[in-house]
């Protein structure tokens, strides 16, 4: 059996705050060999990125190592110096955050940043490391990349920026590679190749990866082996594709349950309640979620071996079998509903929009309609760049195309917000991907809903406005508790469950979603998209829904637009759209789509 590049022995890692030591990962023994991928996932706040960091020897400020330690090939990570780690860090370890502002100096131009960490650990000559740094961005797909090395970082989209970042991390063929989300927000096809990429290079060049994602399907898709993590404990791990298809947790089975299908018409099941946020050593830490519980489980369970080979923390793992598997759900995904006769709520007619940037001019929209009725659900997919959320800027007024029409309940619609009555305003609201971005950090949650609520309905008083709040809180899934917090002290599903709400309290016939769930985890993602389709039954809202997942696109949208290079390339009902796709680009799409039960990638063998 091949020696591990890295590995972690018994590590428990804490967060000391006025005084007091909390406990966030405990009794983490992991390995991670030459060539090999394992895979970590789990819901937000079970401790992925904490161990992520401490494996590469980061140790976060208030972080504390409470007991084991990290090895990379015999040299002690956990009592290295900050010297010592800089000598390895890029060089042997190498890390990409899901953040790309944080691994991207915004300063600098993105060619300089590749070279610097060549130069450093390399010492190569500059013009061969920038001759490195274009073969590096050909390689992630970065467009024309002899002139991409010369700009900065704003300069690029956000998916753009990821594969930079990744180029950024292989540029020393390093031994070993943590990558915390390293797809996030890319569409299935630029997905598709970085997971292509990331395979060759542990293959070929042996490096030693582990692999941070919510996407379980993908997990199964690329990793040799997938851990699962809950409460800071692994509970589940063994063979990718087996955890994934025959899951022998009850939280791995609930996790994969909540993913979203291409080919199902189901919408995913979140999670009733919620993660715990230290490590629970008294009992089972699901116990208080599982549908499974027994008595046994309110004691200490440890992580046990099954026949299969597989390791599970379950006292029915061996029982339950498959029958913790997902559980049949009658709740039916938007296409699968029944159609409703009703005049479209929403129409833009022959749309065009450009971008000039000198001489050159790209067209973002080329002559687009679409139209979607109250109680419907419109998605819109494509690739990055496809003219998705350029589209719903200019539904929602921010964004002046060159021609077209917008017509608002039968009504010529401004193109610009700034020239639209008090109502149209009221009626159509935005919900943009990045909460963090949209939320005004030194505000409270209730001045950030109060906000719309005397906008667009003067009539309430002081006390009735903060009625209106909380009541949508409540109706967002979140506890009216927290409405005096800034945004800083929540979840980033509950930041953006607050972005939701700010939309509501307006009272809108129309919601325009911009990729909301794209940086969520999939139990998170799960009730988000449950909540949006209850809203939109019982409110007989409208939405269009931008999303780069066909998953989700699938469970949530009645009717389907592909979007390729600013023009509809398919349309139509959902399931017919994806399960009989007509355009090559919508079957190219399909086919990049993540799927454990056809061929893994694997580019050359272990």
């Amino acid at each position: 059996m091949t020696s591990p590049t890295l590995a972690a022995h018994d590590l428990s890692i804490g967060y000391t705050l006025h005084g007091q030591t909390r406990t966030v990962v405990a009794g983490v023994d992991f390995a991670l060999a030459p060539r090999q991928i394992v895979g970590l996932a789990g819901e937000s706040g079970c401790g992925k990125s904490t161990l992520s960091l401490n494996l590469v020897g980061y140790r976060s400020p208030g972080s504390v190592t409470l007991q084991g330690n990290v090895e990379l090939e015999g040299t002690n990570l956990t009592g290295a110096s900050i010297t010592e780690l800089r000598r390895l860090w890029g060089a042997r370890l190498a890390y990409m955050p899901q953040d790309t502002s944080t691994a991207l100096n915004p300063a600098l131009r993105v060619g300089d940043q590749f070279t610097e960490a060549l130069r450093i650990h390399t010492r190569i000559s500059r013009s061969a490391a920038r001759e490195r740094a274009v073969a590096a961005f050909d390689r992630v797909g970065i467009p024309n990349p002899a002139q991409a090395v010369q700009r900065y970082p704003h300069q690029f989209s956000g998916g753009q920026q990821q594969r930079i970042a990744l180029a950024l991390a292989l540029a020393c063929e390093p031994d070993v590679l943590v990558l915390d989300e390293p797809t996030t927000g890319l569409d299935v096809t630029n997905q598709a190749r970085v997971n292509a990429l990331i395979v060759a290079l542990a293959r070929e060049s042996g490096t030693a990866t582990l692999y941070v994602s919510h996407n379980l399907a993908l997990l199964a898709t690329v990793c040799d082996e997938l851990a699962i993590m809950y409460g800071g404990e692994i509970v589940e791990r063994g063979p990718a594709q087996e955890v994934f298809l025959t899951p022998r947790h009850p939280y791995t089975a609930a996790l994969i349950a909540a993913v979203p299908s291409v080919v199902e018409e189901r919408l995913p099941s979140g999670i009733p309640g919620l993660p715990p946020p230290v490590v629970v050593t008294d009992r089972c830490g699901f116990a208080d979620r599982c549908s499974h519980r027994i008595e046994q489980c309110l004691h200490p369970i440890e992580l046990q071996p099954l026949a299969s080979g597989r390791l599970v923390r379950c006292v029915r793992a061996e029982e339950l079998g498959a029958a913790v598997g997902p559980a049949p759900t009658t709740r039916v995904a938007g296409s699968a509903r029944p159609p409703v006769d009703a005049t479209p709520i929403v129409v833009a007619d022959r749309i065009r929009c450009t971008f000039r940037q000198g001489r050159h001019e790209t067209v973002a929209l080329d002559s687009v309609s679409i139209a979607v009725a109250p109680g419907r659900t419109l998605g819109i997919a494509g690739e990055s760049g496809s003219g998705k959320s350029t589209l719903l800027r200019v539904l929602a007024g921010l964004l002046e195309p060159e021609s077209g029409q917008l017509r608002l309940g039968g009504e010529v619609l401004p193109m610009a917000a700034r020239r639209r009555t008090v109502a149209q305003r009221q009626s159509m609201q935005i919900v943009f991907q990045n909460p963090d971005s949209t939320l005004n950090p030194r505000h409270t949650i209730f001045q950030s809903l109060e906000r719309p609520i005397r906008l667009f309905r003067p009539e309430l008083g002081a006390a009735e406005r903060r009625e209106v709040a909380a009541d949508m809180m409540r109706r967002v899934r979140l506890s009216p508790d927290i409405i005096d917090r800034t945004p800083r002290n929540l979840s980033g599903g509950q930041r953006q469950r607050v972005a939701i709400a700010r939309a509501l309290v307006a009272e809108p016939s129309v919601i325009l979603c911009d990729e909301v769930t794209s940086a969520l985890d999939v139990s998170v993602q799960a009730t988000i998209l449950e909540l949006l389709a209850e809203l939109r039954d019982e409110r007989n809202m409208a939405l269009v829904f931008v999303t780069h997942d066909l998953g989700v696109l699938r469970s949530i949208a009645d009717e389907a637009v592909i979007l390729e290079l600013g023009a509809i390339c398919e349309q139509g009902p959902t399931a017919d759209v994806l399960e009989r796709p007509t355009h090559p680009y919508t079957k190219a799409l399909l086919d990049a789509v993540p799927d454990p039960r056809r061929a893994r990638i694997a580019l050359g063998s272990r």
